[in-house]
């Protein structure tokens, strides 16, 4: 897995462009570049994603525990909520109902993980509290033995007054696809085929191996926008053997992409 020293750096670099501007590659006005979106977090502490879920066949709202979901609490999210998915847009909303996410999105801290982290127990890097301050995430909804929806976002500050803060931004979005990429290493017999990979985006399919026979299937989506980065993951818990209750379909690749894109860099201006 690469490290993310470098962009430790520039992050660290950014962070003085209030007072200096010649970190600032676009050369514009260095001053205030970070934007504050959540609360700080209390120290070396670990939250979940959040795990209500509905969206049954019938459309009842069914309880189930969100896999992979980190221990302990979580404060309300101030990321705006126009940042957030539009739920008609995340793949199988016909079919499951997803819920809008800013409704309970959660800031979990420097130490939140992104869903495909949990599921594929990521190994990540020391230098990350560097340059991630706070991960916001929240769940769409779901049903036990068919697919949940989880979006996560990171902002790491505005891109429109520096590139090093874009930069910084596609380097974080590297760390976790080595992660995804990494999978079988951290969670053995993992398969993962990826489906989509570009420097601004990631999309694959990962099937994690549970204890019991069982299995995680997994689709996931990663994408930069500005100056944060955004995941849409849908995963379902099924037996050995057993497939979702509900058949898998999507609008192409490139759709989805843009539908977690767009609202982040409408929200936050900065792209």
């Amino acid at each position: 897995m690469r490290s993310l020293r470098s962009v430790a750096a520039t992050a660290a670099c950014l962070t003085a462009i209030a007072v200096l501007t010649a970190c600032d590659p676009s050369g514009t006005d260095g001053g205030d570049t970070a934007r504050t979106t959540a609360a700080a977090p209390a120290a070396g502490t670990t939250q979940p994603s959040g795990s209500a879920e509905s969206g049954t066949e019938s459309g009842a709202p069914t309880a189930a525990p969100s896999t992979g979901a980190p221990a302990g609490g979580g404060k309300a999210s101030t990321v705006p909520s126009a940042a957030w998915i539009n739920p008609q847009q995340v793949p199988l909303n016909t079919a499951l109902h997803w819920t809008a996410p800013a409704q309970g999105a959660k800031s979990l801290g420097a130490k939140g993980q992104f869903k495909i982290e949990q599921l594929c127990h990521g190994k990540r890097s020391d230098d990350w509290a560097d340059v991630v301050t706070d991960l916001d995430t929240a769940s769409l909804g779901g049903a036990a033995g068919d697919w949940q929806a989880d979006q996560s976002i990171v902002d790491l500050g505005d891109a429109a007054k520096s590139s090093a803060v874009a930069q910084t931004a596609f380097g974080v979005l590297g760390a976790v696809k080595d992660e995804v990429k990494g999978c079988a290493a951290t969670a053995p017999g993992a398969k993962v085929e990826i489906v989509g990979d570009d420097s601004e985006y990631l999309v694959a399919t990962v099937t994690v191996p549970q204890s019991d026979g069982g299995a995680v299937q997994v689709h996931e989506y990663l994408t930069t926008s500005g100056g944060a980065l955004v995941e849409l993951t849908l995963h379902a818990q099924v037996a050995k053997g057993g497939h979702p209750k509900t058949a898998w379909s999507a609008p192409a690749d490139s759709a989805v992409l843009s539908a977690l894109a767009k609202p982040v860099c409408t929200a936050f201006k900065d792209c």
